[in-house]
């Protein structure tokens, strides 16, 4: 997605906050601000896309912190209050069968998408469970994508927030039970509260599927940002599942040939304008035109 004039000052808000609540001292602080500022005025052009902009001050960020993974405390906070969650859900998921069960994860896992403090609409792990309880989805294709998944044999899935990836687990053992082969797709470095490729391996999700390592710490899939015999692999599926809104900004910036799904809240406007929905809102659907297939009753 094409960087919006409201996007600079939020991305930047965010690389911003990270330096303010680092370790640094009061003089450090300042003087990683400055830097940090200097280096995101050279990088802001019109043509770039919200996802290099974002990755390329985080790396920034990073490097003036001395911090490799400024996330790490509240990942593990996420992950924990995730697995509470993620238990309730499967326990109530066992009463339901078929497109119904399937719908009822989705829309499970993408209100866990809410958990992104580098939103203006993410939450704390805390009131992640009112979240859920709550989840709508303004804009509903998961019949199609079901139909389709039972017509399909490979599907890639882009992981997103650490706790949130325990409610993708989920669906992903949900697609394996289904007999899909499964490429999952984590951060390979650490990019904000994403789930990593370590991380990853310590859920399990190696045992359901290929787990793809990007090598990079980029905030979504893009060419110029992972080597180019990932982005061939990730397209190698009949369906691409994507997660949260900076995997969504990648693909709709760098559209790849493959079917691609995406599942998401719109935690600001750039966002819900691309997915023809409302801030706030959730949406599961598909990138570009909907395949034609019969609905589900």
């Amino acid at each position: 997605m094409k960087i919006w004039p409201r996007c600079i000052p939020c991305i930047y808000g965010v690389r911003a906050r990270e330096i303010v609540e680092s370790k640094l001292s009061r003089e450090e602080k300042i003087m990683a601000l400055k830097e940090l500022t200097r280096f995101y005025h050279e990088h802001v052009v019109p043509e770039t896309s919200t996802i290099i902009l974002a990755t390329l001050a985080f790396r920034k960020v990073k490097e003036l912190i001395g911090d490799e993974d400024p996330y790490k405390e509240f990942k593990e906070r996420s992950y924990k209050v995730a697995e509470e969650l993620a238990e309730k859900v499967r326990q109530q998921a066992e009463n339901l069968t078929g497109y119904e069960k399937f719908k009822f994860l989705v829309k499970a896992s993408i209100a866990a998408n809410m958990l992104d403090p580098g939103a203006p609409l993410g939450t704390g792990p805390e009131n992640l469970l009112g979240t859920v309880e709550k989840m709508k989805l303004a804009r509903d294709e998961t019949d199609a994508l079901y139909l389709l998944i039972l017509q399909s044999d490979t599907i890639t899935y882009l992981l997103d927030n650490a706790g949130e990836t325990l409610l993708d687990k989920l669906i992903l053992e949900e697609l394996y039970q289904m007999g899909i082969k499964l490429k999952i797709v984590p951060k390979g470095k650490p990019y904000q509260n994403d789930t990593t490729y370590q991380e990853a391996v310590k859920l399990g999700l190696h045992k359901l599927g290929q787990l793809i390592d990007t090598q990079t710490d980029a905030a979504g899939p893009i060419k110029t940002l992972i080597p180019p015999q990932i982005w061939q692999t990730i397209n190698q599926a009949d369906i691409i599942i994507s997660k949260g809104m900076a995997n969504f900004e990648a693909l709709t910036y760098n559209p790849p040939q493959t079917t691609t799904f995406a599942m998401l809240v719109a935690k600001c406007q750039p966002i819900a304008t691309a997915a023809q929905i409302k801030p706030g809102q959730a949406a599961a659907f598909y990138l570009g035109q909907k395949p034609s297939l019969l609905k589900i009753k």
